[in-house]
């Protein structure tokens, strides 16, 4: 996974806006999860999970 970075600033109310480029690249449309963590701030789509592809699951 290649790294973006970007910088944006807050507005008066305290927003940032996300790039469309991002949105569209990681399917983050309507509502998003935002993580505290030690690295910085995670948003994740609360919607997308990852699965294990098992052998005995059909391709």
């Amino acid at each position: 996974m290649s790294k973006i970075g970007i910088i944006k600033g807050f507005d008066k109310l305290g927003r940032i806006v996300v790039p469309k480029e991002l949105r569209d690249r990681y399917a983050l449309n309507g509502e998003v999860e935002i993580i505290a963590t030690k690295e910085g701030v995670l948003l994740k789509n609360p919607e997308y999970f990852l699965t294990k592809k098992t052998e005995d699951a059909p391709s």
